[in-house]
């Protein structure tokens, strides 16, 4: 609950997917720990709106492949805040 109003989304458990939807936007981070993913997901669920999916991913670096973590928002100006305010980036 952000600004006295109650997120129906939050309130049927249906904000977080639990796979990458298509039509979503997708940033990618290089790093991959249990403790960045979930404050991540904190962060995103205590201070965004719209529906967001949060998972590993794996991408290609200098000719080597590593794990990171791939964050996708439905609504597309939720990443360009993101990217400005969260401090766990």
């Amino acid at each position: 609950m952000k600004n006295d109003k109650i997120n129906i989304l939050n309130a049927l458990n249906l904000r977080k997917t639990e796979f990458p939807a298509a039509h979503f936007k997708y940033i990618k981070i290089d790093k991959l720990t249990p403790t960045l993913v979930k404050n991540l997901d904190n962060w995103i669920y205590n201070n965004l709106n719209g529906r967001y999916y949060i998972g590993p991913c794996i991408l290609l670096q200098e000719n080597s492949i590593i794990y990171g973590i791939q964050i996708g928002f439905e609504l597309e100006k939720e990443i360009s805040f993101f990217k400005i305010a969260c401090p766990h980036m």
